[in-house]
């Protein structure tokens, strides 16, 4: 089983109610929010209907209500924090997660709003959907953090060179707008040639060349070796 495979296994126990989260960590590049879309997609959930996706900063506040909004989904009930570094840093947003995320002794998971300053609709509600978080890095060395990594699945990419070539042949076989399969073979076997040992080889390799090829039929091999 390779490792995007292992990443859908927890998505699939996710979305079938075993755990409230999962923290998944890689670099950019490993793929890691694209096997999440696909897995969702898979099980035939909808955005807006049965999950919500949401990428980069958001305000203690507005997680808060989004929170509550992921209450009105129909289940699995899933919000997508994906690229959440920035969010991660702000204590208050921990919290709110920390409590959506682990039942009290009465097995609610209580999620409270009280303050002066800003007034909303529900000071608390009780959170039933799950949380996925998708990250570029975290600071295990921070116990704040790692209480939101113990409170559900935990699982970290790491792909040597070899695996994401491998994984960069496998998906060169699907089809991409008009480039002929014999294309997209040669493309693979040059990244194959010069991208081994290079510190850019990430799976997003593959579709930017695919770009190039497309701009430039005649020189994508040396525009290519600007960005490998």
């Amino acid at each position: 089983m390779d490792k995007h495979q292992i990443l859908k296994k927890y998505i699939l126990a996710l979305n079938k109610g075993y755990g409230t989260s999962l923290v998944c960590i890689s670099p950019a590049g490993y793929g890691k929010t694209e096997t999440t879309i696909e897995t969702m997609k898979e099980m035939n959930f909808v955005e807006g209907r049965d999950y919500i996706y949401t990428s980069n900063y958001i305000t203690p506040l507005e997680l808060y209500k989004l929170l509550e909004k992921v209450n009105g989904l129909e289940e699995p009930k899933v919000l997508i924090l994906d690229d959440c570094e920035e969010t991660l840093k702000n204590r208050k947003a921990v919290g709110l997660l920390k409590s959506a995320l682990w039942e009290t002794p009465l097995g609610k998971r209580k999620v409270f709003w009280i303050s002066g300053t800003y007034k909303i609709k529900h000071q608390e509600f009780d959170f039933n959907g799950r949380v996925i978080m998708l990250l570029n890095e975290m600071n295990t060395k921070s116990p704040i953090i790692n209480s939101l990594k113990d409170r559900g699945f935990y699982y970290k990419i790491d792909l040597n060179k070899q695996e994401i070539l491998d994984l960069i042949e496998q998906r060169a076989e699907i089809p991409y707008h008009q480039i002929p399969e014999k294309k997209r073979k040669e493309i693979v076997n040059f990244i194959k040639k010069v991208g081994y040992n290079s510190n850019n080889l990430t799976l997003r390799l593959l579709p930017k060349i695919y770009q190039l090829f497309q701009i430039s039929p005649n020189h994508w091999q040396e525009l290519s070796l600007k960005i490998i």
